[in-house]
């Protein structure tokens, strides 16, 4: 995962954990800047296999795809997160859980990722996506909808994101599947949220 991304995620999870008086309460005062949040996050992710996994297994089964690795994983609170590179990097899953009663809003958390990304020159930041498919997928035994969005980074990238919310076996949940167009895999991404359980 290079080092945008990576701090995208991040700031994108550190920032769901705050509410948003806080938050602005925090920026507003100056008491905390993003970087020091990054930096905190930073210290509070791990990339050992071992680790993840038992991450992951606090939130649900799932199987791979083939070519993905490069895991890292956090523990913000009670919110867990645990991610996925393919070997180019360039594609990622991302998947988190949060405590039980909070309702995860997709919409904002995609512009939570753009608005707070600390790196001016991000391929992620200002970007704008259209959803081009919203279908009925079951996840851990529910009925949930995938959404796939497209849209164009700051770089020009052309990319797609799934997103589903599911309930985790902790609290309710997000997967998330990014990456640029020329890598996209719909049977990819569709056998990765089946598996799933």
């Amino acid at each position: 995962m290079n080092n945008t991304t990576k701090t995208i995620l991040i700031i994108a999870g550190t920032l769901v954990v705050l509410c948003a008086c806080t938050a602005s309460i925090l920026f507003a005062t100056g008491l905390w800047s993003v970087g020091q949040i990054v930096n905190w996050a930073d210290t509070n992710t791990t990339r050992d296999l071992y680790e993840v996994a038992d991450m992951a297994s606090e939130v649900a089964v799932f199987t791979l795809p083939e070519g993905f690795s490069s895991p890292y994983g956090m523990h913000i609170g009670e919110i867990t997160s645990i991610g996925f590179a393919s070997r180019s990097n360039n594609t990622h899953i991302l998947i988190t859980q949060f405590p039980q009663g909070t309702i995860v809003n997709t919409d904002e958390m995609l512009k939570v990722i753009s608005k707070y990304s600390v790196e001016q020159d991000n391929r992620w930041a200002d970007t704008h996506t259209t959803i081009i498919q919203e279908k009925p997928v079951t996840i851990r035994g529910q009925e949930t909808t995938l959404t796939i969005s497209e849209g164009t980074s700051s770089d020009g990238t052309a990319y797609r994101t799934a997103t589903a919310t599911f309930q985790g076996k902790g609290g309710p949940a997000l997967v998330m599947i990014a990456g640029p167009l020329d890598e996209w895999d719909l049977e990819m991404v569709e056998t990765f949220i089946a598996s799933i359980q």
